[in-house]
């Protein structure tokens, strides 16, 4: 049983550090060139996204700095973890509506 939980804290742990390098991509993307905005709106917008990639990397980072603690269990954070790759696809999503939109 010990050896499963290890397991799945690993799996966890990559995903994780999966969705972080993902989001660290979306800023690298929207820092291009080629998505500078041409008006106002997309100006905010961009600004926007902006701070909720910022935001979701720290909190990315902030949770895998818990769950590499060796006595945290992942099923004593599941919500916190849900709720964080849930908030990365949310942003991967924003980031491509913004970019085919332009």
């Amino acid at each position: 049983m010990k050896i499963s939980l290890s397991s799945q804290k690993v799996a966890v742990l990559s995903e994780l550090e999966r969705k972080r390098k993902s989001v660290e991509e979306l800023l690298l993307k929207m820092e291009s060139y080629l998505y500078e905005p041409q008006t106002h709106s997309r100006f905010q917008k961009k600004e926007s996204l902006k701070g909720n990639i910022s935001r979701t990397a720290d909190n990315t980072d902030a949770l895998l700095e818990v769950l590499k603690m060796n006595d945290i269990s992942i099923m004593e954070s599941i919500d916190d973890i849900e709720r964080q790759i849930e908030e990365c696809y949310a942003l991967e999503l924003e980031v491509a509506k913004y970019v085919l939109n332009r």
